[in-house]
C-alpha cells in the first residue's frame, strides 16, 4: 500500500488487503458503506459496499459542498429508489444532504459525467484522458440487483484510514 500525504491518495497495490487483513467495513443488509481513497482534482475515488456487493466509485472533487460542483460531505445518509430522469432508468438518490437535492447514484464513467452525483465502476482506468472508473454499466446493472428494489436504506460514507 502507498500513501501520497499530499493528495490524501491511498492506492491498494496487489493483494495488499489480502496480507494486511481485509479492511472493508461490515454492514448491515439496510446499510450501504461508501468509503472514499483519493481525493484528487480529477475526481473523488471510493468503494462501495454492501452485503455480496461491492464496486468502484467517482464522484466530483471535494469542492465545499457546492450544488453540482462537489462531491457530498462524509456522513450519514438515506438513499430512496427514484430514478434518473436524465437517463430515463430507474436509480437511487441520496437525501438529507444539507443544501443538495437531486444526488443520484447513476451510469457514469468521469467526473465529467457527474453533477454531484455518485458513479459506480467495475475498475478503475482512463478514459477520454481522463481518470475514470470502467463498466459503469456492469456495475450499475449489479448495484440495482443486489439492491433488489428496496425501497430505502442507509449510506454510511468515510474516508479510507489507514
Amino acid at each position: 500500500m502507498t500513501v501520497d500525504e499530499t493528495s490524501r491518495i491511498v492506492i491498494l497495490q496487489g493483494s495488499d488487503a489480502q496480507r494486511d487483513g481485509d479492511t472493508r467495513p461490515t454492514t448491515m443488509p439496510d446499510t450501504l458503506q461508501l468509503q472514499r481513497f483519493a481525493y484528487t482534482p480529477f475526481g473523488t475515488f471510493g468503494r462501495l459496499y454492501m452485503p455480496e456487493f461491492q464496486c468502484f466509485t467517482i464522484e466530483r472533487p471535494w469542492l465545499n459542498n457546492v450544488p453540482k460542483e462537489s462531491c457530498i460531505p462524509e456522513g450519514e445518509y438515506g438513499i430512496r429508489l427514484g430514478r434518473y430522469n436524465s437517463g430515463g432508468y430507474p436509480a437511487y438518490e441520496i437525501v438529507g444532504v444539507p443544501d443538495r437535492t437531486l444526488i443520484k447514484i447513476h451510469i457514469g464513467n468521469t467526473m465529467d459525467d457527474l453533477l454531484g452525483c455518485v458513479a459506480p465502476g467495475k475498475t478503475l482506468g482512463w478514459c477520454h484522458s481522463k481518470w475514470a472508473v470502467m463498466s459503469s454499466k456492469k456495475a450499475f446493472a449489479e448495484f440495482m440487483s443486489a439492491m433488489d428494489g428496496v425501497p430505502t436504506a442507509q449510506l454510511h460514507i468515510t474516508a479510507y484510514t489507514v
